[in-house]
């Protein structure tokens, strides 16, 4: 969170159990389902319950300077991530990048500049492309920079909390395959005045990217009391509010489906917080967006913030995992995660001669784009695809072989083998001819 909410945190603080702001701006709504899974996905359970506390506190210790980590192929311990600190926050971005890059998703830099800063700074993309509406797009989103200001800032909380945890949905749902493109985004230059969400959003709505809805996940690790978190929602703007709004309702309905140790609360306001964290360049583009937020309009506020101080020591490692697993079903489901099955085969030659090497991809007319297999051993293939009908083509190497297409079928939660032979390249010799010599006269 920016710095311009530390003073609205701490007067809101200071009044009479905290209430003075709720008086004020804030209005307490009742959770309504924005379409949730009426009950809970099987397979999503089993993604959730790859999420484990020793895992999450693992990463936020390197990303808070516990131990050192390899960055560019070698040891850098990232002591501070404060956006001023040109060489920190280039090494802390490339950090992001190479993590998000290893899942296997489509990572790229977003440069902007800003007169604040000796020089330009760079936000990290992921992306994963929509299989059925790629041009509709949800993001998951969290500021990677930290303060105070100086050679230390740890950030576990604000917000490396949150940056974990959108790595660790990006990593997770990396291999599966969802309706609508997802976007996982760790923003720079957020404490001083959302400047990296800011030129993302505003460079978003001059592209017409059509951006169903933003997750801002923003101190999401700290707690002392019961399992409360709040969603921030806009409550004015009835177009652009009502979309905020539904999403936070969405959130909420996805902690009861999963049966998850969280008190979920909807809190609309004009005020703070919702324009303290990068959620509201989005929502000042005309895109609906949520702040989720560790309980503070309970009042248990951090007292580390923004200080040296906000370390992995002060973090409650249970409700930290707890959030990140709401978020990665919550964006799971916004994605509309498609139904799969996992095809397994082999590709040998038809007289049993090994095959070097093998590219098989499928494509179906259900779904945009191919599917790149992932070759094994010389002639044995395996990928998770969608549910559908898919045409296969295998190429091979030597090239005396013949390439091959195949049919198969996918159903939900299945496990479909295929065993493809491929035929020898026939050659065709014609006969050497020679034209006899003709004597001259």
């Amino acid at each position: 969170m920016n710095r311009q909410a530390a003073t609205s945190t701490r007067l809101a603080l200071s009044t009479a159990l905290g209430l003075a702001l709720a008086a004020a701006v804030l209005f307490v709504a009742a959770a309504a389902p924005s379409e949730p899974p009426a009950a809970p996905d099987p397979h999503m359970n089993a993604i959730l319950g790859r999420i484990t506390t020793a895992t999450l506190m693992a990463d936020l210790a390197d990303l808070t300077g516990e131990r050192p980590v390899t960055i560019a192929g070698s040891p850098y311990t990232i002591a501070t991530r404060n956006t001023y600190g040109a060489e920190a926050i280039s090494m802390t971005t490339r950090y992001g990048y190479e993590q998000l890059a290893a899942c296997g998703l489509d990572v790229t830099y977003h440069v902007y500049s800003d007169g604040r800063f000796d020089g330009p700074r760079r936000n990290v993309i992921a992306e994963k492309p929509g299989r059925l509406h790629p041009d509709e797009i949800y993001l998951l989103t969290a500021h990677i920079d930290s303060l105070p200001e100086g050679d230390t800032a740890p950030g576990a909380d604000d917000n490396g909390s949150g940056s974990v945890a959108v790595m660790k949905a990006a990593c997770l749902l990396g291999p599966e395959h969802f309706a609508h493109t997802l976007r996982f985004v760790l923003f720079t230059g957020e404490e001083q005045g959302l400047l990296g969400s800011r030129a993302y959003a505003g460079d978003c709505a001059a592209r017409g990217d059509s951006i169903g809805g933003v997750v801002n996940l923003d101190m999401i690790g700290y707690n002392t009391g019961q399992p409360t978190f709040d969603a921030y929602a806009w409550s004015t703007n009835e177009s652009v509010g009502a979309g905020s709004r539904e999403l936070a309702d969405g959130y909420s309905e996805i902690v009861t489906t999963y049966g998850l140790n969280l008190m979920p609360r909807r809190l609309d306001t004009d005020a703070f917080p919702i324009q303290n964290s990068d959620h509201w360049s989005f929502l000042e583009q005309g895109y609906p967006g949520i702040l989720v937020i560790e309980g503070l309009h309970d009042g248990d506020f951090n007292p580390h913030y923004h200080r040296t101080s906000d370390t992995v020591a002060f973090i409650d490692p249970a409700y930290f995992a707890e959030l990140t697993k709401a978020s990665v079903a919550a964006i799971a489901h916004l994605g509309q995660r498609l139904p799969t099955g996992v095809l397994s085969g082999t590709a040998r030659a038809v007289d049993g001669s090994p095959l070097t090497t093998i590219t098989v991809t499928a494509e179906s007319d259900s779904y945009l784009g191919a599917f790149p297999l992932t070759a094994g051993s010389e002639d044995t293939f395996t990928a998770t695809l969608p549910v559908g009908t898919y045409t296969l083509t295998v190429e091979p190497a030597p090239s005396r072989y013949l390439p091959l297409a195949a049919q198969v079928s996918i159903a939900t939660d299945t496990l479909t083998t295929v065993h493809l032979l491929l035929p020898h390249l026939t050659v065709i010799y014609l006969p050497h001819v020679t034209r006899p010599s003709m004597a001259l006269p």
